[in-house]
């Protein structure tokens, strides 16, 4: 015994002619790309903001504004005296305070040619971002004190660190 199914039937609209446009509706291959290419985009942009707030730390109360001064820095004071082996001038790393620099206050002229100045000032030499006591990301002039009791000091892209105090 076969068994035949019944489809309803459609009313077949007359096929596309030399000046009519097709009735296809699936998107075309150069939509699919400019819609996957808009989304690549918007990702890339989202993940842009979300290192931008950890780099900040997420807390703008935690950072550090620094603006450009319209006047020279002066020239920085005589240091005390300090054990032998202690920098007063260093450039991209990071520092043991008491081991391979002083604490103080440092200066620096901003970033060494390429994108912001970081900096931080750390608790201790290694771990994770919990160790960050203070830090900051900026286009110009910066200005840090870095206490006897910081564990370390972290700079990238900046210019030379001098000790002004």
């Amino acid at each position: 015994m076969a068994v035949a199914f019944a489809y309803p039937q459609t009313e077949q609209s007359p096929s596309p002619t030399m000046g009519d446009a097709p009735t296809d509706k699936r998107p075309t291959r150069r939509r699919w790309l400019r819609a996957t290419v808009l989304v690549f985009i918007i990702a890339v942009l989202a993940n842009l903001i979300v290192i931008g707030i950890m780099v900040s730390g997420g807390d703008p109360a935690s950072t550090v504004t620094v603006h450009p001064q319209a006047q020279p820095l002066p020239a920085p004071a005589a240091a005390p005296a300090l054990p032998p082996g202690l920098a007063t001038t260093f450039g991209e790393g990071k520092f043991t305070v008491g081991t391979d620099i002083a604490p103080g206050t440092y200066r620096t002229t901003g970033p060494s040619g390429r994108l912001n100045c970081y900096w931080a000032r750390l608790k201790r030499t290694g771990g994770p971002t919990d160790s960050i006591i203070r830090n900051n990301l900026g286009r110009g002039p910066a200005t840090v004190t870095i206490d006897a009791g910081d564990g370390a000091f972290q700079t990238r892209w900046c210019s030379a660190w001098t000790k002004v105090s």
